[in-house]
């Protein structure tokens, strides 16, 4: 008897710890930044590499596949906002200085949908100095640069277990470095780091916050509580980028339940996603895949759409009124001659910045969700014509038309089905979800490339459609006329390319010889892998000077590192 109730005091025990575990959720996530700067002149180029990481033990977050940067100024207002699409829990993005920007302090703020679950303290926050030298009624500079800020940091930045490996330590203009990161342990082989070698000048900066010193700062799960009733939770983007909205009945005695919403993202790789409103009219699209482009069309796919009105929720409100910022104060003449020679450095390289361009990364191209089940037409193959109603008649021949009302719909012909089932098909312009195709009636059908049709039932999501017919333009660029309150073209922020920075080369002296090189940022490498040289060596420029070596980084197990090293380099004597 007594073993019967020991079992039974088990069993309550057990089910009392589960229902307290699901009423509370633990956000165990926090990000790090490393810039290439902190005080930076109009004109300059702010880099920086993101890392998601677990708040506890600082290893790769595997929860949010984007991230968010932004620039916030002392009236608590961003300036810059960027979304960065994370690969491997890390990415990289950049902030060209304009001139519009007031000298001052700011701010650099870096999170995740799911760490605004937490208060905005628990955000990362970088300080950042501007300097507008442009304008003359801006003769101001915040006086934190000036009390506590400092062009050399004192923190000791050594790691040895990772080693910067140089062939010398002083170097003539234009000479190449043969920089190496390695490591012996295969531990710190296998992590995440970035790497930036720039000028040091007497201009105060603001320290950085160095991996090493991020990680000491003990952090720990941060606990929602799901039995309070205000408590509204950010959901984390898990699978990609979020995009939610909300469908209202314009009459009472519609349902907004169950409807089916289309996405689309046209272009050379594009998405199209159906999901269904739940019982209150809300829905939710995860896009798993990296889109570019800002052509985003949502649409309700129901031949009473005309019955509602659909709505795309903002992006979450971040309330930075509680950021603190230092007054400012006159900036001190003894600075004065390193930010003109900084702002003729600028003003120099954006000069001659067609011949040093960084590239955009190319994006993947991936398949149709389609391809592997549909039958090609490639028009150029066959006799062209001009309007559709030809082209269906004597080309693609497996589809036909109907027209209801005042709308055309595009029908596939099953030869196994009688009679032909009443849906019309799923058609797709480049991508782009057409409810009915009026739009393709005086469209020059010389425009598209190729037909792609598929028969029979096809399903996207939970929709079904009798048949699917996807039109290829060369181009890419097809534009619908379609508007109402069922359908919306939103203005969402897009992920930022991921870019391939110029590295200038000098193998022949004869190479850019006639272009002046006035870098002060001789190498930035957001994505470097240690034990290979291929990235990390780079030339000197035309500026001499003190040049800052810093790494930073994590391993895979949390460790974090931060080494650094300096160089000189010296004007060349000429002969």
């Amino acid at each position: 008897m007594d073993r019967l109730k020991h079992i039974f005091l088990l069993f309550v025990l057990i089910n009392t710890q589960l229902s307290r575990a699901q009423q509370t959720i633990a956000v165990d996530e926090t990000v790090f930044i490393h810039t290439n700067a902190t005080t930076l002149v109009s004109g300059e180029t702010l880099l920086y590499k993101i890392y998601c990481l677990k708040a506890t033990d600082k290893t790769q977050s595997n929860i949010s596949k984007v991230a968010y940067v932004e620039l916030v100024d002392d009236s608590k207002k961003s300036v810059f906002k960027t979304k960065i699409s994370l690969e491997n829990a890390s990415g990289q993005g950049d902030y060209f200085i304009p001139t519009t920007l007031k000298s001052g302090s700011y701010k650099l703020i870096g999170y995740t949908n799911w760490m605004l679950n937490k208060p905005v303290s628990e955000l990362f926050q970088l300080n950042i100095n501007i300097v507008n030298p442009y304008k003359v009624d801006e003769k101001t500079v915040a006086s934190n640069i000036l009390a506590n800020g400092s062009n050399i940091s004192n923190e000791n930045l050594t790691n040895e277990n990772v080693l910067i490996k140089l062939n010398k330590k002083t170097f003539t203009n234009r000479e190449f470095v043969d920089l190496k990161i390695q490591s012996a342990n295969k531990n710190f082989e296998n992590g995440t780091y970035s790497l930036s070698v720039r000028k040091l000048d007497n201009i105060p900066a603001q320290n950085k916050i160095s991996a090493v010193k991020f990680a000491s700062n003990v952090s720990y799960p941060f606990v929602l509580d799901l039995q309070k009733q205000d408590q509204k939770i950010i959901l984390p983007e898990l699978r990609g980028e979020i995009i939610s909205g909300k469908i209202t009945a314009k009459n009472n005695n519609d349902k907004v339940d169950n409807l089916s919403v289309g996405l689309s993202i046209p272009g050379k790789s594009f998405a199209f996603e159906v999901v269904k409103t739940d019982a209150k009219g809300n829905f939710i699209f995860n896009v798993n895949k990296t889109f570019y482009t800002s052509n985003i069309v949502i649409q309700i796919i129901d031949e009473k759409a005309n019955n509602y009105d659909l709505v795309i929720n903002n992006a979450p409100e971040i309330d930075y009124s509680q950021l603190s910022f230092e007054k400012d104060s006159k900036l001190s003449y003894t600075f004065k001659e390193s930010l003109l020679e900084r702002s003729i450095s600028s003003q120099v390289e954006n000069a001659y910045f067609h011949k040093k361009v960084d590239n955009i990364e190319k994006a993947p191209t991936s398949e149709p969700f389609y391809y592997s089940t549909v039958k090609e037409y490639i028009l150029d193959d066959y006799t062209r014509f001009k309007t559709l109603k030809e082209t269906i008649t004597e080309v693609a021949v497996e589809i036909f038309s109907k027209q209801k009302d005042d709308k055309l719909f595009l029908h596939v012909n099953d030869p196994s089905i009688f009679p032909q089932l009443p849906e019309p098909a799923l058609v797709l312009v480049d991508g782009l979800y057409l409810e009915n195709q009026n739009d393709l009636l005086n469209y020059n059908m010389k425009n598209v490339y190729k037909i792609e049709l598929t028969v029979g039932r096809y399903y996207v999501g939970a929709k079904s459609f009798n048949g699917l017919i996807s039109f290829t333009t060369f181009d890419r660029d097809f534009k619908s006329t379609q508007t109402g309150s069922w359908i919306s073209k939103p203005t969402v922020l897009r992920p930022q390319p991921k870019k391939i920075y110029n590295k200038v080369k000098y193998e022949n002296a004869a190479d850019n010889e006639r272009i002046p090189d006035f870098r002060n940022q001789l190498l930035w490498n957001p994505d470097v892998q240690l034990n290979k040289d291929s990235e990390t060596s780079f030339y000197t420029s035309d500026l001499s000077g003190t040049f800052e070596i810093r790494l930073e980084g994590f391993t895979k197990t949390g460790i974090p590192v931060s080494i650094k090293e300096n160089i000189e380099v010296q004007n060349a004597v000429s002969n």
